[in-house]
């Protein structure tokens, strides 16, 4: 049997065991955990019962704690759709829509809207041009309006067959003059 080349000190058991206690992302105790164990002599097979990872990521994470400290076992993922708005693009963003109607910065002809309202195409075409981003998904939109504390209206109901109110307005006048 392959002797093991990674031990760790009193200071660094300790400092893991700090790091775990105040962490609060899983994946990054999980990380954490591992490398504890492993350092202080615990099988392979035991490790990876108790934590639930592979030989490689414990390896891995082994190599990165060596490299970085406990630093290197924080977890790197940025969500937010590939973090294609940065945090401050995302407070502009809100800030811009919740100070200006899209009528007041899209084109007529371009707003597929009224422009009284928000709407999710309407905060497309807006992304897209004052950030230069678009997002393949719907639910991505959606969850930046949200995030910009714009809530989603399902618009009413209109019958087909019933005229629009300019029409009915126009007949009611005509009825009038009669």
């Amino acid at each position: 049997m392959a002797k093991r080349n990674f031990e760790l000190t009193e200071t660094e058991k300790k400092e893991l065991q700090r790091a775990e206690r105040q962490t609060r992302d899983v994946c990054e105790l999980k990380r954490l955990q591992a490398v504890r164990l492993y350092g202080e002599g615990h099988s392979r097979v035991e490790i990876e019962a108790t934590v639930g990872c592979s030989w490689r990521a414990l390896m891995d994470w082994c190599q990165r704690y060596r490299e970085e400290g406990a630093e290197g076992l924080k977890s790197r993922w940025q969500g937010q759709n590939a973090a294609k708005l940065k945090q401050d693009q995302r407070a502009e963003l809100k800030e811009k829509l919740h100070q200006y109607r899209p009528d007041q910065v899209i084109a007529p002809e371009v707003r597929t809207s009224q422009g009284k309202f928000w709407t999710i195409s309407d905060l497309k075409i807006v992304v897209t041009e004052w950030y230069g981003v678009s997002y393949q998904s719907e639910t991505s939109y959606q969850t930046l309006f949200r995030q910009c504390k714009l809530s989603l209206q399902v618009p009413e109901s209109r019958y087909r067959s019933r005229p629009d109110d300019l029409t009915v307005a126009d007949f009611e006048a005509a009825l009038e003059k009669k």
